[in-house]
């Protein structure tokens, strides 16, 4: 699990971030669902989940919760990241090549995940 920090505007809305947030991430393909929480949102970003794509580890998904405290800080915290897939990916992979190569770019791609919404949310932070 990992974290993201920024100083934000008193009246930054981060219901609105999230949406917006979610939005990108849709845009991109992915499932997104935002929840609101009593201080912030939380929101579920997934690709490819189940089937084949579970089989070759190609799945992504992680559970980004964005929370503002002392009206100035924003925290995006990272969990539930999608590892199952690539373990799976790389089982089947040790009796087949191709499952092996998948789980590998999958591994990356999931990686890169939270980086990439650090990114997007620093990005929207800054706006």
């Amino acid at each position: 699990m990992s974290n993201f920090i920024a100083n934000v505007s008193e009246d930054f809305d981060v219901l609105a971030a999230a949406e917006e947030l979610a939005s990108t991430y849709q845009a991109k393909g992915y499932m997104a669902r935002t929840v609101k929480m009593k201080k912030g949102a939380r929101i579920v970003i997934e690709k490819g989940r189940g089937g084949i794509n579970t089989i070759l580890g190609m799945s992504e998904g992680i559970t980004v919760t964005m929370m503002k405290q002392d009206n100035a800080t924003l925290v995006a915290t990272f969990s539930d990241s999608d590892w199952i897939s690539k373990i799976i990916g790389f089982v089947v992979g040790l009796f087949c090549c191709i499952p092996f190569i998948t789980a590998i770019i999958g591994t990356v791609k999931q990686l890169s995940l939270p980086k990439n919404i650090e990114n997007d949310i620093a990005a929207l932070t800054s706006e």
